[in-house]
């Protein structure tokens, strides 16, 4: 928030007077900001809140900026789940589940939230904190009608700036014995910056530099104004008085794809300098209001207008090495995590030195949200075997379950990728990868439509690892349905063929997916088998286990499957696989149930429930639900 901050003592009153503490006693309270672009409509809800100092909110003080995405309140809600303390592993995956998590969080704290580029009641609904003392404020980004009627909310408009506060603010930044002695040229540059508060920020950073007949002289010869929100001149006299590298990263800041904050290293990796130089340079961008730090070594340029500016001071090839810089960050860290082998076989000649395992996850964690976007610009640039490569990266993150929407979509484009680029090998494997997607999403019906049309691809491209993957993904998909003959025969289809291909890893794979249907004693085997070669990777290890126990259960053996469950349930806590954690949780509260102890079977089966929902696998949650009924 700018230091120079002016006027709008109107809407402060105003924003006194809707969280008065009368108001607050029976909230959440919701106040609408509005006004036009570069009006400080952002700036005055941070003003306002930083003015009433922690004492009046305790509890914590949030900023979201709703990104331009299809995930934009899931996203925001994650966002503000971690600032809280919840790990990436604790927050579930569901919209409704988040938004519940969040609302029992803040119920009765004293917190205010700040909701930056508000379009649909529908984005709003879910970040609106539990009942208590909360405010939240709502930058809303076009007409307020349908949002208050969503949430009902007092309505604060921000008109442009009165001269007098246009030129007050200017006189903060540059003192007034200099607004005084240059009067005449400072009103004349209020009258270019249209008396909005963006503009002329920027405009203060150049008085700051210089007299005002020189930033004229600056902005006059860069043209006339078109029109009253034309701030062009404005915005090119600041870039002028950049430093090269300054204009690069301001350059980088506006040509990048999506909503998310930019990352230090990022844009070094883009202008090829150092991060230490690259840095320096971007907070001289901030101290210029041209760009804003929102978090550790991660910045945003400084609101839409000068980012439409500083996006046309890009060359026709930034795009491309923004791309680039990506690419080669997610290939290092593919490459750091296990290896499934597509990258390998795809394209056998790619030599990839990885980056250190635990930051790897950390940058897909971080640059998840942004990784979409660069992967819609990928494919507007052409670079179709780029995008497979992105959607391959993006597998590890996706696999948890956490994203299935972003995961259809960004597969969906890498199948567009692959049939562009004609790789049948490629299409497989993103049809594959599609196909579990849709079953996150509890969409076996669409599942197995993908799964088979990877199994078309995979033929077509004489690929048996790519077709033995296919058909155990089919395989899996009618056993969702309730299909367990025709997955059966799938499973062992797909496990003749990693015999066929002399792979260890793929046949213990299939065996593992085969003993699910198989009657106990034969599929203890098929899992001693799975666990010979899958035992030393941790989630397998969870996961065969899981399944030793859920068939010693089916065979009667109680007390084999309590103790192999409990120490499962145990390994599943520790390492955060929260779903394996549920289904042990049930499996116990089977094998209870069984034995007659139903206090114990309902405490068991309440935990599945409760980490079946705050995780989004609802359909889980239901059956353990009939399960309790019982």
């Amino acid at each position: 928030m700018t230091k120079y901050y002016t006027n709008y003592e109107d809407q402060l009153r105003r924003l006194d007077e809707v969280f008065c503490p009368e108001n607050r006693a029976e909230g959440p309270v919701i106040a609408y900001v509005t006004g036009p672009p570069g009006s400080g409509r952002s700036t005055l809800c941070r003003k306002w809140v930083n003015d009433q100092g922690k004492g009046t909110f305790p509890d914590g003080t949030f900023y979201i900026a709703l990104a331009l995405a299809a995930e934009r309140a899931s996203d925001a809600l994650e966002d503000l789940l971690r600032a809280v303390g919840y790990r990436p592993d604790e927050i579930p995956s569901g919209l409704e589940a988040r938004s519940a998590m969040w609302r029992s969080w803040s119920y009765g704290k004293k917190i205010a939230l700040i909701i930056d580029n508000a379009l649909l009641p529908a984005e709003i609904a879910p970040l609106i904190p539990g009942v208590g003392p909360a405010v939240v404020l709502v930058v809303a980004s076009g007409e307020t009608r349908k949002l208050r009627t969503g949430y009902p909310g007092e309505r604060v408009r921000i008109d442009p700036l009165t001269k007098e506060a246009a030129r007050l603010l200017l006189g903060r930044m540059i003192g007034t014995d200099r607004l005084e002695a240059e009067s005449g040229q400072i009103d004349e540059l209020i009258g270019l910056g249209a008396r909005l508060a963006g503009p002329l920020t920027v405009l203060g950073g150049l008085l700051e530099e210089e007299p005002a007949a020189e930033t004229l002289r600056r902005i006059e010869r860069k043209g006339s104004m078109l029109d009253a929100l034309e701030f062009a001149p404005v915005f090119d006299a600041a870039y002028d008085l950049l430093s090269p590298l300054c204009q690069a990263c301001y350059q980088v800041l506006g040509a990048h794809p999506g909503d998310g904050a930019v990352a230090v290293r990022t844009v070094a990796a883009v202008v090829g300098e150092g991060e230490f130089e690259v840095s320096d340079a971007l907070k001289e961008l901030t101290r210029r209001h041209l760009a804003q730090e929102v978090a550790d070594n991660r910045y945003l340029i400084a609101g839409s207008l000068v980012r439409d500016h500083a996006a046309t001071k890009a060359d026709d090839e930034l795009p491309l090495r923004i791309v680039s810089a990506y690419r080669g960050a997610g290939l290092a860290a593919e490459a750091a995590l296990p290896n499934r082998g597509w990258m390998a076989e795809i394209w056998p000649q790619l030599a990839v030195e990885p980056s250190d395992g635990k930051a790897a996850r950390e940058w897909l964690d971080v640059e998840r949200e942004n990784l979409e976007a660069v992967v819609e610009l990928t494919y507007r640039l052409g670079k179709h075997q780029w995008v497979c490569q992105f959607c391959l990266v993006l597998w590890s993150v996706h696999l948890k379950g956490e994203h299935s929407g972003e995961m259809v979509r960004v597969n969906d484009r890498g199948i567009e990728a692959a049939r562009a680029w004609g790789n049948d090998l490629a299409a497989a494997v993103m049809t594959f990868q599609l196909g579990f997607a849709y079953r996150q999403a509890y969409q076996a019906g669409f599942a197995v439509a993908r799964f088979q049309e990877s199994i078309d691809f995979a033929s077509k491209a004489g690929s048996s690892a790519a077709l033995a993957t296919a058909i155990e993904s089919l395989g899996l998909a009618k056993l969702d349905l309730g299909e367990p003959v025709e997955a059966e025969a799938l499973f062992r289809r797909a496990l003749e063929l990693a015999k066929q291909i002399g792979n260890g890893r793929r046949e213990a794979v299939a065996c593992f997916h085969l003993a699910k249907v198989r009657p106990p004693s034969e599929a203890l085997e098929l899992l001693d088998a799975a666990e010979a070669i899958l035992g030393a990777e941790h989630l397998n290890q969870v996961k065969i286990a899981l399944w030793r126990g859920k068939k010693l259960v089916e065979d009667g053996a109680y007390a084999d499957a309590d103790a192999v469950l409990t120490e499962t349930l145990a390994l599943a806590t520790e390492r955060s696989f929260n779903r394996e954690r549920a289904e042990v949780n049930e499996a116990l509260g089977d094998s209870a149930f069984a034995t007659d102890r139903p206090a114990d079977a309902r405490a068991y089966w309440e935990s599945a429930k409760e980490i079946y929902y705050f995780y989004g696998f609802t359909p889980d949650r239901d059956r353990v639900s009939a399960k309790l009924a019982q």
